[in-house]
């Protein structure tokens, strides 16, 4: 019986030593302690340390590839790794693409907006540019004046109308025959048929428009202010009728010499007449006792009235 027990111990110790499979591994009571440094240094039996026993780790690409479950694992997670490309790859090519395939600033168009036409105002809207006349003076007259219809030149106009004429010279107006204050230019008269005693053309220049004046007329005759103030304040003035061009006188008179009307401009009067003048002009050579009044001041035709 004792041989019985010994064999079956000896066939368990022998199957024990044959299928251990933990055989290799050092046991956690074979371990030294190092109390130098309060490390664990794993000392294998034979005096061998765990370094030099245990499975040492990858440390390159050349190293060989693990086995069991570690290896198993480091090589999943190659594979995982050589699907899924590097985020900060991805990122620069995505820069690189970018910059590359920048799409050209649309090219800028600038609008010009019409310069707005300018609006004119006043007489320049009313006649033009020249303001009422071609001339280029200071302006026409207005609409209603007496002189304010324009013709051509050489039109005949009836006994008793004025019209003006533009743009056109003083050597086309005929001769000069006469011109007021004598010896100055501030308004000239011009015959188109000089000797002729029948009705004919007659311009007259020095307006502030620069257009001449015509009128039809058998005989025409300058009558000064000094005249004037002779007839109406003598002693048969109280009995004259009084006209237009009386009345007109009498404003122009008190204003420029800066006395009440129905008195004389006294020591201003040479420098009134130096730019006005009364104008008779007869529809006859020889009948003298019916004709036209054309008062004028300043470069304008002031007032026109028959008299006789």
């Amino acid at each position: 019986m004792h041989k019985l027990f010994l064999a079956l111990g000896t066939s368990l110790v022998l199957t024990a030593c044959a299928g251990d499979p933990l055989r290799d591994v050092p046991r956690l009571a074979d371990v030294e302690v190092a109390e130098a440094d309060g490390q664990a240094g794993v000392m294998a039996p034979d005096g061998e340390t765990a370094e030099d026993t245990l499975p040492q780790a990858a440390t390159s690409e050349s190293a060989a590839p693990r086995r069991g479950l570690l290896g198993m694992l480091k090589r999943q997670a190659d594979a995982a790794k050589s699907r899924t490309p590097d985020v900060t790859d991805a990122a620069e090519a995505a820069l690189d693409d970018t910059s590359t395939d920048v799409a050209p600033e649309p090219e800028q168009v600038v609008m010009v907006a019409p310069k707005p036409t300018p609006r004119k105002s006043g007489l320049a809207r009313l006649f033009g540019a020249s303001g009422g006349s071609s001339g280029g003076g200071r302006g026409g007259p207005k609409p209603g004046a007496p002189d304010y219809e324009q013709v051509p030149l050489g039109t005949r106009l009836p006994y008793g109308e004025i019209a003006r004429v533009c743009g056109v010279s003083n050597s086309e107006l005929g001769q000069a025959t006469q011109s007021w204050p004598e010896g100055g230019n501030s308004y000239t008269l011009y015959d188109s048929a000089p000797g002729n005693t029948g009705a004919h053309i007659f311009y007259m220049t020095g307006f502030g428009d620069d257009c001449a004046r015509t009128f039809t007329a058998a005989l025409v005759m300058f009558g000064s202010p000094e005249t004037w103030e002779q007839i109406h304040y003598g002693p048969a003035g109280a009995s004259l009728p009084v006209s237009a061009t009386d009345s007109a006188y009498e404003d122009v008179k008190s204003g420029f010499c800066r006395v009440k009307r129905g008195e004389p401009c006294g020591k201003r009067l040479p420098a009134l007449e130096k730019h006005t003048v009364f104008v008779s002009v007869y529809e006859r050579f020889e009948d003298n006792t019916r004709w036209k009044n054309i008062l004028l001041h300043d470069g304008e035709v002031v007032a026109i009235d028959v008299k006789g």
